[in-house]
């Protein structure tokens, strides 16, 4: 039977909020099972009037993993998750920005969160690595400009609780009259920011971070600033989301951070003290060593290949999923294989495939795509990634400063695809070697987690831990035991995700699960009392899922809302949400 396609506004913030939470996505799916909110219109008219007639606003409060201090605290970025009415009014009205770049693109200084283009069903925002790519292909361009000159990292303490509600207001109805905005959307943009200012009581002083809406409104409060910043510094000055980049000569970089300190102070905004860890300043000669560090791999296969050529052989051949997933778990791989058979199924994939279908080098294309092939590239990228991470390990120690700045990276990619390629034996004798690097803290808990079975370690770290380890792990198709008592609300929450993922927890006294509200939404499903909780986001989640003895979200979780719903993995983009807010 051929379904109905979802229109593109749905699409862009479910892919939006699964790189971000897995619970606004879990509301959204939710939401989404009516097939008329699945619809353009209703994301344009309907949601956007919800929201203007709400009197409460349901943000759900979650601590997600940040770092770790010098004395081993696990620091976390609180995150407020909106509703999933919110989410869809949000990539409608942000899909209206989008038609106005005059008042809305990003400045060419600065690389994050630029709204995506209309027809691109991948998410409201261009995928982060674009941005952090051409920030790096600029700053080396302004280091063949200075070759004797130096290249400077400044980070602002606190970026988006920073940003006060009445600086994003002015900027947002500054930009929105620019553009002369539809009154839906301008008055959309004010209530939103004003439901940000009383998310919490007492009022609190800045933008919330969680909602997509925030990325936006932090590019329009410093707009003005990065424009002037652009001409006027005495150095190159170059922005992503909290992270500034200067390049010049010495003495020109350090009046450029003197400026740019003082311009700031006048916004309560705050850059972090020299020392930091987070401040380093580099000779340009040395950082032109790292020029092509974000080149694309020549090899054969990556891991770009296997996520595309799996997800191309699931959609076509939909009904070989547990034939797949056996395969993997067989090799000891953990590789989430999602269903596809509904996506499958929409009336213009078929159309497409019907049309592609009678040209040659399709056929070939997608024959040439087999489990045997599959299990050959994930196999062989096994190999390298773990070859390569133990000579990184070896190597990291000694270094310090920009050449550690470097390695860091280089280390996480290859870390986080570990987490599904590796075996348990190689994943556990690499999460010591991981944990001995601070930077690597989040990344070695997970790899212990999902290598052992235990994860008590994983639950102090925050929700964003839990789905990264989570989602292997029911790919594995493992229990997993939890020993620790008497856990806090922080740590039920973290246990609520791998409940909500399906994961079979052992070794918990029975109150345990039944303690938090959304512990018992996790594994009891929806009774009238959580239909009636004084919690927004859990009533409103509650209500969507309906009343039910047995939840329904891991059967969920697994399958595919959409053909251009991305394949996400958690291990991998969960740790990159928690390096930026």
């Amino acid at each position: 039977m051929e379904t109905v396609r979802p229109g593109a506004l749905a699409v862009r913030a479910v892919n939006q909020y699964r790189r971000r939470d897995v619970l606004t996505y879990l509301a959204l799916r939710y939401y989404l099972d009516n097939s008329a909110a699945r619809s353009d219109e209703w994301a344009q008219r309907v949601a956007p009037d919800l929201v203007q007639t709400r009197t409460v606003a349901p943000y759900f409060r979650v601590g997600h993993f940040k770092d770790v201090s010098e004395r081993g605290r696990v620091d976390h970025r609180v995150m407020f998750l909106p509703g999933a009415n919110e989410a869809i009014a949000e990539a409608a009205l942000l899909d209206e920005c989008v038609r106005h770049p005059e008042a809305f693109a990003n400045p060419p200084c600065v690389f994050s969160y630029a709204l995506g283009e209309r027809d691109d069903r991948t998410g409201v925002y261009k995928n982060y690595i674009n941005g952090l790519r051409s920030r790096h292909t600029a700053i080396a361009k302004a280091c063949d400009d200075f070759p004797n000159g130096v290249v400077r990292y400044a980070d602002v303490k606190r970026f988006y609780p920073s940003i006060r509600s009445e600086l994003a207001l002015t900027a947002w109805q500054a930009q929105s009259g620019m553009a002369r905005l539809p009154k839906r959307y301008h008055e959309l943009g004010e209530k939103l920011i004003d439901d940000h200012a009383h998310a919490e009581s007492p009022r609190s002083a800045g933008i919330l971070t969680g909602p997509i809406f925030s990325h936006l409104l932090a590019n329009l409060v410093l707009r003005e600033l990065d424009k002037s910043f652009s001409y006027e510094l005495p150095a190159r000055y170059f922005r992503y989301v909290d992270d500034i980049t200067l390049v010049g000569n010495a003495d020109a970089v350090t009046r450029s951070l003197n400026i740019i300190r003082a311009r700031f102070c006048d916004l309560g905004l705050v850059l972090l003290e020299d020392g930091s860890g987070k401040s380093i300043e580099v000779p340009a000669g040395e950082w032109l060593k790292g020029r092509t560090d974000f080149h694309d791999s020549r090899r054969p296969i990556s891991w770009m290949t296997l996520i595309a050529n799996l997800k191309r052989f699931l959609l076509t051949n939909p009904n070989e999923r547990e034939n797949l997933q056996s395969a993997f778990r067989n090799e000891g791989f953990r590789i989430p294989i999602r269903d596809y058979a509904v996506a499958a199924s929409e009336r213009g994939f078929l159309e497409r495939i019907r049309g592609l279908a009678v040209r040659q080098w399709f056929r070939r294309k997608v024959q040439a795509v087999s489990v045997a092939s599959l299990l050959h590239e994930a196999t062989w990228l096994r190999r390298i990634y773990e070859a390569e991470f133990r000579s990184l390990i070896e190597n990291t120690h000694a270094l310090r400063g920009f050449e550690r700045k470097r390695h860091i990276p280089k280390m996480r990619y290859r870390a986080g695809r570990l987490i599904y390629l590796a075996t348990d034996d190689v994943l556990a004798s690499l999460s010591p070697g991981a944990d001995a690097i601070p930077e690597l803290h989040f990344h070695a808990k997970i790899m212990a987690a999902v290598s052992r079975g235990i994860i008590d370690d994983v639950l102090s770290l925050g929700t964003n831990a839990a789905q990264a380890a989570a989602q292997p792990l029911r790919a594995s198709a493992r229990a997993v035991v939890c020993s620790r008592k008497g856990l806090g609300e922080a740590e039920q929450q973290a246990l609520a995700i791998f409940l909500l993922n399906g994961v079979r927890v052992t070794g918990l006294p029975p109150a345990q699960t039944n303690s938090l509200e959304l512990l018992r939404f996790a594994a009891e499903g929806v009774d009238g009392a959580l239909m009636k909780s004084t919690n927004g986001f859990i009533r409103e989640i509650a209500c969507l899922h309906g009343l039910s003895t047995q939840p329904r979200h891991p059967t969920l979780l697994e399958a595919v809302f959409d053909q251009d719903e991305e394949l996400a993995m958690d291990a991998i983009d969960q740790l990159q949400q928690s390096a930026s807010p």
